[in-house]
């Protein structure tokens, strides 16, 4: 599995008075939207270790594969390949 260097978002609203928490924004609370080598291989991974799966693995009409989580604190991430 292939991912492009990248360096995580560390700040959680603290300190900005008009942040809004992932649970707040509701559909919005997306922040990723990945592109991976092996999708089926990932979401295997994630089942296997527990992680909080909110949309099934499945392929798109618009081409893609792709599942989606939800990390600790509320954010929701898209892994995705293109059929």
């Amino acid at each position: 599995m292939t991912f492009l260097p990248a360096r995580p978002l560390l700040h959680h609203g603290k300190g900005v008075p008009d942040a809004l928490s992932p649970e707040e924004l509701g559909n919005h609370s997306y922040f990723a939207y990945l592109e991976v080598d092996d999708v089926d291989a990932l979401h295997r991974d994630f089942v296997s270790n527990d992680v909080s799966i909110i949309k099934e693995l499945r392929s798109e009409p618009w081409g893609m594969r792709e599942f989606g989580i939800r990390t600790i604190d509320g954010h929701r991430m898209m892994f995705v390949r293109e059929i």
